[in-house]
């Protein structure tokens, strides 16, 4: 290895390390993904169409005073609370800035929802949280004018299978979680796949693939696992016990980057990995949060560790994983407990997810009924909750006492949304 290359390694690796939050004063930022659908039909309104998404971005700007422009086109508003931005067909997300508390988490949600939704019901729209489109189908929606994706699906064409799903077709919920030092980072990186098949399960609201009922759970992680194996999942030596900083810089320095911006223009780079686009020059900060984005793996590091397996979901819901999130993640002794107690492998893992995705609740986590694993995550989570935060998780309870999911509840629920003769309740 050449002394460029160890410096861009140690770059990479010392990002990870000025994300430490040395005051350990824990927030938590979170990710929703929506649909926007014909009220009358459920199929998507895309970016391009008379009174499109682009269209509804100029109605609520004035609430936000920056706006991100690609070309001509508005592409993202930012106000000190969120930011909406636009996924690669059109899907809707707003970023809450991390905050301590849930309710102001719910506040900043309410105060979106007061600014779209009247624009919504003028146009004859409305707002859709679910893991997939309910009605249109991947290869009917066009790609929102941002170059990186145009960059993006032509990649995913060769590396896998379901690129063109996961692009136009997907919609997350996603949690942010602060570290405070490496041994922390460690903890709740290795934590959070621990849980992944728990929280996947919790959060399955994805009914619908391609315009029909999804027989199975989990289809977005069905989706997710044919995507591109090298940028998704879990790292390989995840559960190894140096696993840190180093090793996730190492992980990128080998990862092929799909594209490059570049002052002249973004230029296709294909499979080429991030060690021989930099072999002869040094990493800047600009490039660093390129290649950080250019990974879509469960679990995700930048300046905070972020949880990426939830399907979007109704907002009471969030609140939900929120809650769980906080009540388990917050405590470091909660954390050493559960990694004392499940000392799983990364085989263990995919295990689990492939019976769940398969079986349901009918399945087992890690040797134990999924319910009762479910069950026990969220007493030991509330164990550990204040200010009434644990009535936050009542929904999940609910469920799983019906041993029931949000995607096996959802015909019963949105009728409206599903083609007639797919209406029956499962």
């Amino acid at each position: 290895m050449s002394d460029i290359e160890r410096r861009n390694l140690d770059i990479l690796e010392q990002h990870f390390r000025d994300g430490c939050k040395l005051n350990c004063i824990q927030k938590l930022g979170v990710e929703i993904e929506h649909f926007i659908v014909h009220e009358d039909t459920g199929a998507s309104v895309t970016y391009y169409e008379e009174c499109g998404v682009e269209y509804l971005l100029h109605e609520i700007e004035s609430y936000y005073p920056r706006h991100y422009y690609e070309g001509e086109h508005l592409l993202g508003l930012y106000n000190n609370d969120c930011s909406i931005s636009l996924e690669p067909a059109g899907q809707l997300e707003i970023s809450i800035v991390p905050k301590e508390s849930i309710r102001v988490i719910q506040k900043i949600y309410q105060t979106f929802l007061r600014q779209l939704l009247p624009v919504l019901q003028r146009c004859g729209y409305r707002l859709v949280t679910l893991g997939y489109q309910p009605v249109s189908r991947a290869d009917d929606l066009p790609l929102i004018p941002k170059k990186r994706y145009d960059y993006m699906d032509q990649y995913f064409q060769s590396s896998g299978t379901r690129g063109r799903n996961m692009m136009r077709g997907t919609a997350a919920t996603q949690v942010s979680i602060d570290y405070c030092c490496e041994k922390d980072f460690q903890r709740k990186y290795k934590s959070a796949y621990l849980l992944m098949p728990a929280l996947k399960l919790l959060t399955d609201n994805t009914p619908v693939f391609e315009g029909a009922p999804y027989q199975g759970c989990l289809a977005r992680t069905y989706i997710w696992n044919n995507v591109d194996s090298v940028r998704c999942g879990m790292i390989p030596g995840t559960f190894r016990p140096d696993f840190g900083f180093r090793s996730y810089a190492e992980y990128l320095w080998n990862l092929p980057l799909i594209f490059l911006p570049t002052p002249e223009g973004s230029v296709y780079t294909g499979s080429r990995p991030v060690k021989d686009i930099w072999k002869d020059h040094l990493i800047t900060p600009e490039d660093v949060e390129h290649i950080l984005s250019m990974t879509f793996l469960d679990v995700r590091v930048k300046h905070y560790v972020e949880i990426r397996g939830a399907d979007s979901m109704p907002f009471e819901y969030v609140m939900a994983y929120l809650a769980l999130i906080k009540g388990l993640f917050f405590k470091p002794e909660v954390l050493e407990e559960l990694l004392a107690q499940y000392p799983v492998t990364e085989q263990n893992i995919l295990d689990a997810e492939n019976h769940l995705m398969k079986k349901g609740y009918d399945s087992e986590i890690y040797g134990q009924p999924a319910s009762v694993f479910l069950w026990k995550l969220l007493d030991l989570a509330e164990d550990h909750l204040e200010d009434g935060e644990a009535l936050c998780l009542l929904p999940f309870r609910k469920n799983i006492q019906k041993r029931m999911t949000l995607a096996k509840e959802y015909y019963g629920i949105y009728p409206q949304t599903i083609p007639t003769n797919h209406r029956r309740k499962f």
